[in-house]
């Protein structure tokens, strides 16, 4: 088939695969080591996440993923980026792209020593004018994640931007000098509440969740997400215009501006939205779930940017007899601009909901190995 260069001749191909599965990669199973690699490349610190001794005296008597390992299980991007069409058949040159957010809903952990898979599905399409961009695309890609109980784990549809490429960067950041701040030691001082309950009575409309400062976005915080929580892989293909597409050439600054439309070096899209999830995990401690998160993604994040991560609960109620509480959270930079923002539902106990009391003689003590009359 020959090259796709316009935004007619992609919908056509695209369109064609609509509702049908991509072939899905290799099971995998989730070690130690692949959720401590997941939190470095993501800042997230919770001990929960990465340290087995304090995981195995927390609520789940084990370590899992943070909800956002999902991305290190599988991007999730394939099925918004591509389709069925094959990748040769489209170039960066010619029809560039922009992440745009996600809708994820969590219904299990994901658990030390499961197998994991992701199946991806290319599931809609839209016309959409952009401002700087002109006539585009959004397609949009399901992805459904699996474990070796054939157990689904979680849900999220990734949404695309796909344009023809302006080969140069948007507009960015208005400020050319500002305060910066070293993203690593903010990683080491975060307080998080973990096991301490949050209880849904206790939470009040209108106030603010503890805000996630992140610091300055450096090329090592780009290679430590593209490296520690997506893949350590070579490229196979090199795209025109550059000799690094390590990040996905994002680490190239005129690639990021001749191919993909950015200013400077960027970052990935789930990155910030790992952040977003990040700020609601340290909120609401061990004993709170992460239900869902919607997500979109408004303005760049460029290297040399200042971020914190800020967050606001916007309900408290009931729902089957569960505490809920739905949040706003935003990802906000140097110059008070939203760059990423999100609405989450939380599910936390309630005080006269007791599940640790409940099984706590499933983790008592082992009994002495004294035989009994029965063995």
């Amino acid at each position: 088939m020959s090259r796709i260069t316009t935004l007619d001749g992609f919908e056509k191909e695209y369109r064609k695969g609509l509702g049908r599965p991509l072939n899905p990669r290799p099971w995998r199973e989730v070690t130690a080591e692949w959720l401590r690699r997941h939190s470095e490349g993501s800042g997230d610190y919770n001990p929960l996440f990465r340290d087995g001794a304090y995981a195995e005296e927390a609520r789940f008597h084990s370590l899992i993923g943070s909800p956002s390992f999902l991305f290190s299980i599988g991007f999730g991007a394939n099925a918004s980026i591509w389709g069925h069409i094959p990748h040769d058949d489209v170039a960066m040159k010619d029809l560039s792209i922009l992440y745009l957010g996600a809708d994820i809903e969590w219904f299990r952990p994901v658990w030390v020593g499961d197998r994991v898979r992701a199946i991806e599905t290319p599931v809609d399409l839209r016309r959409r004018d952009m401002p700087q961009l002109g006539e585009s695309l959004v397609c949009s890609g399901m992805t459904e994640y699996y474990n070796h109980r054939a157990e689904l784990v979680a849900r999220m549809t990734n949404h695309m931007l796909r344009f023809a490429n302006p080969g140069s960067g948007v507009s960015a950041s208005s400020s050319s000098s500002h305060r910066r701040i070293a993203p690593d030691p903010l990683v080491w001082e975060r307080t998080r509440r973990g096991g301490d309950p949050l209880y849904w009575e206790d939470v009040r409309e209108g106030s603010d969740l503890p805000e996630l400062p992140k610091g300055t976005y450096t090329t090592t915080e780009l290679y430590l997400f593209s490296l520690g929580s997506l893949t350590i892989g070579r490229s196979r293909k090199v795209d025109e215009g550059t000799i690094d597409m390590g990040a996905g050439g994002r680490a190239d600054p005129e690639y990021a501006r001749k191919t993909r439309a950015q200013a400077t070096s960027f970052d990935y899209g789930p990155q910030r939205i790992a952040w977003l999830s990040q700020i609601i995990t340290d909120w609401i401690g061990d004993w709170g779930d992460l239900v869902t998160l919607s997500s979109q993604l408004r303005r760049p994040n460029l290297v040399g940017d200042t971020n914190t991560v800020v967050g606001s609960v916007q309900r408290v109620y009931q729902e089957s007899g569960e505490g809920r509480v739905d949040v706003r959270v935003a990802v906000v930079n140097q110059d008070d601009l939203e760059t990423a923002i999100g609405t989450a539902t939380v599910r936390l106990p309630g005080r006269d909901v007791d599940e640790a009391g409940n099984l706590a003689v499933l983790w008592a003590p082992t009994a002495a190995a004294e035989p009994t009359m029965y063995g």
